[in-house]
């Protein structure tokens, strides 16, 4: 989901003093700011697969979570660890409305495909299963879309002019995923097919009940990002005027 980060921090570099020469200076009045912005990351897409160190923009294919976790009451908990994303680099932009007068974002992305490999550690019970087990997991998805929406407010540090991201809202729609689960129930090879069966017969049913938990995660995580690239700089470095 840095990828939402990602177009989120270019609204704002894509208007600081000291741009690197491959980005294009957009102005605040710009009638066609959408259009400036757009290009800007159609201009950067083949640089996202090794990053861009001068934008604090990582690596998106693949994209590096060190670690998430989800809970759902006291009767479910997954921790993932060493979590790949592959092909986000393959992002489509969708819709994108940004007001710099209110610092107002609109946004919606599709991910036509995306691979996540990690480690987990699941415990408790899901769907009809009770399950308590490590291994890897391999996960293929297509068509998920996320739509985000930011609010930013003002304020004052040092007697300079900041913003952030103060009312933050996401949804996510999450296309028919295939997963798999390595070692489940340990060495029980033909428990852990069973067991994996289950699981995508009953896909819906279990992104159904884990997006909400997912959803916030990631709101969680680009507002944290982008908020320190707001403090960093002041909103007449990030948003110049003509």
């Amino acid at each position: 989901m840095k990828v939402l980060y990602l177009v989120a921090s270019l609204i704002g570099v894509a208007y600081s003093k000291n741009l690197p020469s491959f980005v294009e200076v957009c102005h605040r009045p710009d009638a066609k700011i959408k259009d400036c912005l757009v290009r800007n990351i159609e201009k950067l897409r083949p640089m996202f697969l090794k990053g861009i160190p001068e934008l604090q923009i990582p690596s998106l294919n693949p994209l590096i979570i060190p670690k998430a976790s989800l809970e759902i009451g006291d009767r479910f908990s997954a921790d993932f660890n060493e979590i790949q994303i592959f092909f986000a680099n393959e992002f489509v932009i969708e819709k994108l409305d940004f007001n710099v007068e209110n610092f107002k974002l609109d946004l919606s992305i599709l991910f036509p495909r995306l691979r996540i490999l990690s480690n987990y550690n699941i415990k408790g019970k899901l769907l009809v299963l009770e399950l308590d087990g490590s291994g890897s997991a391999d996960g293929n998805y297509t068509n998920v879309r996320a739509h985000f929406k930011g609010e930013g407010v003002h304020y004052d540090k040092g007697g300079k002019d900041h913003i952030k991201l103060d009312k933050t809202s996401i949804d996510m729609e999450i296309g028919k995923p295939h997963l798999f689960f390595d070692r489940i129930f340990g060495d029980n090879e033909e428990l852990n097919a069973n067991t994996n069966k289950v699981i995508n017969e009953n896909i819906e049913t279990l992104i159904s009940e884990l997006k909400p938990v997912i959803s916030k995660i990631v709101q969680e995580f680009i507002s944290g990002i982008t908020n320190n690239l707001f403090e960093k700089y002041t909103f007449d470095e990030l948003f110049l005027k003509n």
